[in-house]
């Protein structure tokens, strides 16, 4: 997604050199700037409001251990992580019905749950592209495309919920805060005419 975004932002430059210039830049300061979102996300916001994740919930709940789940988000993230690997590997027969690469996720996924990242990621780019689409002078046939990154977007935030790595209520809150940033951001003049060309 980074790179179509990237892309869509190059091709309103006129010359190729311009072309070039405008995805590097384009590229590098997404990079930096959802790096930037994200370990804000993972190591303040998410620490401050400590909500636990439904994965951890149902896998302490699967091994009589769920009365131990707040002194187990008082350990590092690495100690938490190896402490539900150790968990599940232990009690094989309370997770057959999870699928193995499901149950890595959970393994990895040791963090605090709220707000989803991924899913405000997903929207934060749905919006910075979609707007790129629309008004694009390229490739105006390209228009009515407009719609799918939020779809994406959308199916992000659903399989977040479908893993069991989030709640409902997550994946909204990390929506409605890509939405938000992304006005904020396409708010700016400079923004605009950096995504269109366009005065």
């Amino acid at each position: 997604m980074l790179i179509i975004t990237s892309l869509f932002y190059a091709s309103s430059a006129k010359s190729a050199k311009e072309k070039v210039f405008v995805f590097l830049k384009s590229a590098v300061a997404l990079i930096a700037v959802f790096g930037i979102l994200a370990y804000l996300n993972e190591h303040y916001t998410k620490p401050v409001l400590k909500s636990q994740r439904p994965s951890h919930i149902y896998i302490l709940d699967q091994t009589g251990l769920s009365n131990t789940i707040d002194s187990l988000y008082q350990l590092d993230k690495k100690t938490r992580q190896k402490f539900f690997t150790d968990l599940i590997t232990s009690h094989p027969k309370e997770f057959t019905q999870i699928d193995p690469d499901i149950l890595q996720h959970w393994q990895e996924e040791a963090g605090f749950s709220f707000p989803s990242g991924h899913t405000f990621n997903a929207f934060l780019f749905a919006m910075i592209l979609s707007y790129a689409i629309l008004f694009n002078r390229s490739y105006p046939s390209l228009r009515k495309l407009f719609s799918i990154p939020f779809i994406w977007a959308a199916l992000v935030g659903i399989s977040r919920v479908a893993m069991g790595a989030h709640t409902a209520f997550d994946v909204t809150a990390g929506a409605i805060l890509g939405i938000s940033l992304g006005f904020l951001f396409l708010y700016s003049d400079h923004t605009r005419h950096w995504l269109t060309r366009k005065d």
